[in-house]
């Protein structure tokens, strides 16, 4: 008896998980637009803002220079198109009041996450992309916080919003801020992104 009921849990536990295989639905192909450094907040740093500018700009050229080091199809788990313009367009607008703070506790709400999206021209891309947002790059305790959101671009819909902060180093400005990116797609590629099942109620989702 004892062993039936084994049997019976065991068979249970299969048709379950092959239930939740069928209802959940990966990203096979997204379209990765860049790191957003438009909303980021920098504490404690001397460089100037045309240095941070020039900064930003090469950590997005990271992805296309070395592409086996920041791999966005083996963190996304997905076949990866890179378009990095509607990023690098978002760098001329930042202005010194707006990048440097006093304040070490920056963190982007939801409503600057979903405004970002708002801004993000994609153009005619359509499926799902997907965008790094940068909040506080605190130079005091050598951190980054990034936020890593999965989007439907046609209706900038939120299918992952996950922040990381992760620690930053390296020699030169551009190196120093570009580790904690490096670091979050190492944890990004540890999170199984699924899409939502019922697409006619699908809102936000933060995970």
């Amino acid at each position: 008896m004892k062993k039936m009921m084994v049997f019976m849990f065991l068979l249970l536990a299969v048709f379950v998980n092959a239930q939740d295989n069928k209802s959940s639905k990966g990203i096979e192909e997204l379209t990765f637009f860049g790191v957003d450094f438009s909303q980021a907040k920098v504490l404690g740093a001397d460089e100037t803002l045309s240095q941070f500018k020039e900064a930003f700009t090469g950590i997005n050229n990271l992805f296309l220079r070395e592409p086996k080091k920041y791999d966005t199809a083996k963190a996304f788990n997905a076949k990866v198109k890179t378009d990095l313009e509607p990023s690098l367009s978002l760098i001329d607008g930042i202005t010194k009041d707006g990048l440097f703070t006093l304040e070490d506790n920056y963190s982007l709400s939801e409503q600057q996450i979903a405004g970002q999206l708002a801004k993000l021209n994609t153009g005619d891309t359509k499926g799902y992309g997907a965008v790094i947002i940068a909040g506080l790059l605190d130079k005091g305790k050598n951190r980054g916080t990034l936020n890593v959101v999965v989007f439907d671009i046609t209706t900038k819909e939120i299918i992952l919003n996950r922040q990381f902060t992760e620690r930053a180093r390296g020699f030169g400005l551009r190196n120093f801020w570009a580790y904690p990116v490096y670091k979050t797609l190492g944890k990004v590629k540890k999170i199984k992104i699924t899409l939502p099942t019922n697409t006619f109620s699908r809102g936000p989702v933060s995970i």
